[in-house]
This record gives structure tokens, sequence and C-alpha cells, in this order.
């Protein structure tokens, strides 16, 4: 396992503890988020990139994967505020014996689902805009990386043509 593999775990651990702590409701609404980001942000990014490519210069791969992920963060984020304000509406729930502890479990295979989801869509959308021979390197020796991609393919039938 390489240490770029480590860090993809890493990554996908901070999602399940999120999943753990928050619960059911606002990890629902995050891995809601991660697929509308997904959605809107593949259709959205081209343009927006297009509009600042000036502030990447030659390196229109650059702009079309930051656009990309600052569209997709944004919608993402939106969608999960909408769950967030749902989840404090609903707080009276707690009451409900072992819903609590119920919530968080919940929360958390939501988040461990929202976590490889969003990993192996940014992974599979850099592999299509090539930062650089290291970085695809990296992604090329990862074996979680491969398992991260296929998981991210999943978008593939909401994604337009270009991704395919």
């Amino acid at each position: 396992m390489t240490i770029f593999d480590f860090v993809l775990l890493l990554i996908v651990g901070g999602f399940v503890m999120s999943g753990l702590w928050f619960g059911l409701i606002h990890s629902f609404g995050a891995f809601l988020g991660t697929i509308a980001g997904a959605f809107f942000a593949a259709r959205w990014y081209e343009p927006v990139a297009s509009r600042f490519s000036s502030l990447f210069g030659d390196h229109q791969n650059l702009a079309r994967i930051v656009c990309f992920l600052v569209l997709f963060i944004i919608i993402d984020r939106l969608v999960g505020l909408v769950f967030w304000i749902i989840n404090k509406l609903f707080s009276v729930l707690p009451t409900i014996p072992f819903f609590k502890v119920t919530n968080r479990l919940i929360g958390a295979i939501f988040g461990f689902l929202e976590g490889v989801l969003v990993l192996g869509l940014t992974l599979f959308f850099v592999g299509k805009y090539p930062l650089g021979e290291w970085f695809s390197g990296l992604i090329s020796d990862s074996k979680v990386a491969d398992y991260l991609i296929r998981a991210g393919k999943i978008f593939l039938p909401i994604l337009p043509e270009i991704f395919k």
C-alpha cells in the first residue's frame, strides 16, 4: 500500500467520522448533495472554466478541474446546509430510545458512501484531465484509487457524454 492509498483511506475515514458525528439526516443530505453536485458541476464546469481561463494561463486542464471542484463543493455544501437545517428541526427525535445510536451508525454508513463517491468522482475526473505524469503515476500505482474510481463511475449515467 502506497502513501497515496493511506491518504485516500484517511479521507474516506474522515467522511465516516463526519457521518458518525452528524448522524443520518445530515449525512443523507450530504450524500444527496454529492449526487446533485456531480450532476450540476458536470454540466456547468466547462462554461465556468472558459470564463475564468485567463486566471490559469495555458493550464486549461487545471482550469477545468478547479472549476469542476469548486462548483461541486458549493452545490454539495448548499444541499448539505438544507439538510442541516432539517436536522435541527427534527431535534426532538433523539428522545426516542436507541434513536441516537442508530442515527449515528446509519450516518456513518452514508458518510462512507459519500466519501467513496466524492473521491471516486474526483479521481475519475482527474483521470480525464491529467495534471501531470507524477500525479497520474500516483493514481495508476494506487490500489485504493482503482476501487474508488470504479465506485465513482456510478455517476456516469448523470454525467455528460464528454466524461464517458
